[in-house]
């Protein structure tokens, strides 16, 4: 409470950020209250904010919103008088003025090209939809430029009178994509200035400034038109401001969400220089003209692979992997939601996302992804820029040295590709990423959130390919013939539905005696045990033939004696080859199969593992992800 002259203050008010200010006073001797206004805001410039900008303007958005407006408003402005000179040669080009045009050609000619766009915009959605989001700068100055591409055709329709109709399809199509595009990416832009949730308001407002600088322009052009005609200098002038402009807009903006290009150079610049970029100083340095120069430019150069986040495990089955690998490499990322495995032969780096993997176990997982890469050129003696300098090695460079001069970090490899390595990371330079990662991370994360960026959510491209490493019960699986060695696909049945089919083979058992058919299931089902490494085969029935089929008793006992059988997993010895695996039968029943002749059950059976048997031959296929944890 404050005293002004000798009178009471109680109540003060300020709005927003205004110097408007209220004061609400009570006055010596006086019982009412008095209100006193200071810093009244001019009539026309309160009009003009409440019209054009968001409801709390500054403090309603974010602090790049007005520097992004204005070279907006200027693009806009130059657009519209683009268009307008392109659209008098469209109508001129489909017979507006003249006596020989068909209004059945033109109606045609109108309708085909609306066609084409349409096509277009359905294509470019499902295509780059996905890319919208994470590169919005960089579609946004795309859109505009393609935009005035499409423009320039328009233009020299009269040049090219022949092919009004294919050259009207060509530019509408470019233009349904700058509408995609633009209007994704408006939004993609609207959401990051909106801060306090008023997308809506903030969107609105975009609109009404485009509004009125649309019809300013629309004016201007006419103007020009009459005055200097169809100019073809005027016309290029403005193409050129529009670009300008557009590149000014783009760069005006400082997202504080993390997509590729800003991570990794967020990385490069920690990795050199130990310290962490704020978003604005990221962002100027941003490649948005030629960030993907060939595939994925920027993480090449930066890190020397490209990397794939999110992707399936099917996608590495090419190198035909062996199983004692996967066990090493799923021992170190054992306490990650994460694996990462390094394909030398092709420089990508994919990154294995687990099914509870979250925002910042992907970020994380980006981080140790660059990690490896820049470590595994080290080791093939690869130059980057973040370990060549050797005047003044910062530490992470003196820990590449290190690395590249020490035998036990690789191994040799034979899946020696176009990119020349010789060498790939060894089981101890795994786990000694690992540990630097999880000692850096930390204070990666920390200095993220205090410069600015927003951990909340990010922009990297992840697809929905989700992996999972806990105990997995086995379920049915059909032995079948793979139909790709390099990838097998593998099929599952329900155990009731085996049950059933089980039992109806046993009523129809007599009509196939009859017709001296030989009754064949594939279908096996695994059950694992609880207590020992077992486990259990449950197979409805085997080859019979009309020898082996006397009477529907036999059938039956042959059927009880396989519901008891159990089939046990033996790890390979030393004498046995690494491709191939045993599975050995116990039996339960007291009978013993003496004779080829007689209905029986095979005490072991030798399967071919897909990497060595012939396509022909049938394999028993179990999923990986569905191997429980006795293997």
């Amino acid at each position: 409470m404050f005293i002004y002259h000798e009178g009471e203050i109680l109540f003060k008010e300020k709005y927003g950020s205004s110097p408007m200010e209220r004061f609400y006073v009570k006055p010596p001797e006086q019982i009412n209250l008095v209100v006193l206004e200071e810093g009244k805001p001019n009539g026309l410039q309160n009009w003009f904010s409440q019209i054009f900008l968001p409801h709390g303007y500054p403090d309603s958005v974010s602090k790049d919103y007005i520097a992004y407006q204005m070279w907006d408003t200027a693009q806009a402005f130059c657009s519209t008088i683009t268009g307008t000179l392109a659209t008098q040669e469209v109508l001129r080009g489909v017979g507006v003025g003249s006596t020989q045009a068909s209004p059945l050609a033109a109606t045609i000619t109108w309708v085909l090209k609306d066609g084409c766009g349409h096509i277009g915009r359905i294509l470019f959605a499902y295509t780059h939809g996905t890319n919208l989001d994470a590169y919005s700068k960089k579609w946004r100055l795309y859109a505009d430029v393609l935009n005035d591409a499409a423009m320039c055709l328009e233009v020299a329709l009269p040049v090219f009178k022949p092919h009004t109709t294919l050259i009207l399809c060509i530019s509408t199509t470019m233009k349904a994509i700058v509408g995609v595009a633009g209007g994704a990416t408006r939004v993609a832009l609207t959401q990051h200035h909106a801060l306090r949730g008023n997308m809506a308001d903030v969107n609105a407002k975009d609109s009404a400034q485009e509004t009125a600088v649309n019809l300013v322009a629309s004016f201007t052009a006419l103007l020009l038109i009459t005055i200097c005609g169809s100019s073809i200098t005027l016309f290029f002038l403005m193409i050129v401001l529009h670009i300008v402009f557009n590149y000014c807009a783009v760069r005006a903006v400082c997202l504080r969400t993390l997509n590729e290009p800003r991570f990794i150079q967020v990385i490069d610049t920690y990795l050199k220089h130990e310290v962490i970029s704020n978003p604005c100083e990221i962002n100027q340095n941003e490649p948005i003209i030629f960030y993907q120069m060939g595939k994925n430019f920027l993480d090449l150069k930066q890190c020397g692979f490209h990397i794939e986040l999110g992707c399936s495990i099917k996608r590495l089955m090419w190198f035909k992997p062996k199983h004692a690998y996967w066990n090493s490499i799923k021992n170190v990322y054992a306490d990650k939601e994460y694996m990462l495995y390094g394909d030398i032969a092709r420089r990508e780096m994919y990154v294995l996302l687990g099914e509870e993997s979250t925002v910042d176990s992907t970020l994380c997982a980006y981080f140790h992804a660059v990690l490896l890469s820049i470590i595994i050129c080290a080791i093939n003696d690869e130059p980057l820029a973040v370990y060549a300098n050797q005047e003044n090695p910062r530490p992470f460079a003196q820990v590449c040295h290190t690395i590249q001069a020490a035998h036990w970090s690789r191994e040799a490899t034979d899946k020696v590709g176009n990119s020349g390595f010789l060498y790939e990371p060894s089981y101890d330079l795994l786990e000694f990423v690992d540990k630097i990662v999880q000692k850096e991370w930390p204070q990666i994360r920390l200095g993220l959130r205090q410069t600015g960026w927003d951990l909340s959510k990010h922009l990297l491209l992840v697809d929905e390919w989700r992996m999972s490493t806990h105990f997995l019960k086995a379920k049915d699986v059909r032995v079948s013939v793979a139909e790709d060695e390099s990838s097998p696909t593998y099929r599952t049945t329900s155990l009731r539905s085996l049950n059933q089919d089980a039992l109806s083979q046993q009523k129809s058992s007599k009509s196939l005696i009859k017709d001296k058919i030989n009754v064949t299931r594939e279908t096996f089902t695994i059950e694992p045990a609880m207590v020992s490494s077992e486990l259990t085969l449950i197979a409805p029935s085997v080859n019979l033939s009309k020898a082996q089929l006397h009477s529907e008793d036999n059938l039956k006992a042959s059927s009880s004696q396989q519901m008891s059988s159990k089939i046990k997993l033996e790890s390979p010895t030393k004498q046995q080859s690494a491709s191939k695996s045993k599975l050995e039968v116990h039996e339960n029943s007291k009978q013993t199969l003496e004779s080829s002749s007689k209905p029986k059950i095979v005490k072991k059976i030798s399967i071919e593992s897909p990497l060595t048997c012939p396509k022909k031959e049938p394999s028993l296929k179990i999923n990986p992800s569905e191997k429980t944890k006795h293997d």
